[in-house]
């Protein structure tokens, strides 16, 4: 039995909304109230408010004593071989920065900090405690759902530090299938931390190729905008897609099962 038993639940989706007030309310109190972009807000230094909210996150593991949110090696390690799709993102990304020309070296810096602790915060928030705590009440592809939904919808906060609200639902929705991307990795590694690695350099590589573009239209008259709400559909589709993929053999269990990679091939 999972610790704390019918309550998980209700705890965890607590912590999900004081995990979302230290992470929303953080950056509002970061920012001084003014609404600035999120390279804006990297450019002046670490997301101390996302790395409290990760804190916060390991506070309450420890207290609840949750021993089953997959912080552990894959099993069997040969799962990895699915991170080629990834591995392809990440290098385009950063290939695309490159060719727009990257950002200051200092603000890459603070970038890859700044990212691996969203994705550090992010994961353990959602395909750690929300998804097992889920898997305490619904089946297997419920709970990827549910997650994956929670995931996105959690990104519309963005536009209280932002102000832009079409950009903040534009990025929920992107958020809400590249989750399910993070899940199907989470399934079929049995592991959280190839996740936590690939939200990471995900970020990390859409924020160099956005903070390049701002750049580079700031050099131009600010004029390549054109693709702000298409492009970024298009790039996240196909990760999307490839999560469905991997979780094309994925039964749908009863509940408190133990997850285990599907066998068979990537």
């Amino acid at each position: 039995m999972n610790a704390y038993g019918s309550a998980r639940l209700p705890i965890s989706l607590l912590v999900y909304i004081l995990w979302a007030a230290i992470t929303i309310l953080g950056g509002i109190w970061l920012s001084g109230g003014e609404q600035q972009s999120l390279i804006e807000g990297l450019s002046k230094g670490p997301l101390w408010n996302v790395i409290a909210a990760f804190l916060f996150l390991v506070a309450v593991i420890v207290v609840a004593g949750w021993r089953d949110l997959k912080f552990v090696v894959p099993d069997p390690m040969s799962s990895l071989r699915i991170m080629w799709f990834p591995a392809l993102y990440v290098i385009g990304f950063l290939s695309l920065a490159g060719l727009l020309g990257l950002p200051p070296l200092n603000l890459m810096l603070l970038m890859l900090l700044s990212t691996a602790f969203v994705g550090l915060s992010e994961e353990t928030m959602f395909r750690g405690i929300l998804f097992q705590a889920l898997r305490t009440r619904v089946k297997l592809w419920p709970a990827m759902i549910w997650t994956s939904v929670l995931f996105g919808s959690v990104h519309i906060l963005n536009a209280l530090t932002t102000g832009e609200l079409l950009h903040s639902l534009l990025q929920a929705f992107t958020a809400t299938l590249s989750g399910f991307a993070f899940m199907a990795i989470l399934v079929r590694t049995g592991s959280i931390w190839p996740p936590i690695i690939y939200h990471a350099l995900w970020d990390f590589g859409t924020f160099s190729i956005s903070a390049s573009s701002e750049a580079r239209g700031a050099a131009s008259g600010g004029e390549v905008d054109a693709w702000a709400f298409l492009l970024p559909v298009l790039l996240v589709l196909p990760n999307f897609l490839y999560g469905m993929y991997l979780l094309r053999n994925v039964r749908n269990e009863d509940v408190l099962t133990t997850d285990r990679p599907p066998s068979g091939n990537a």
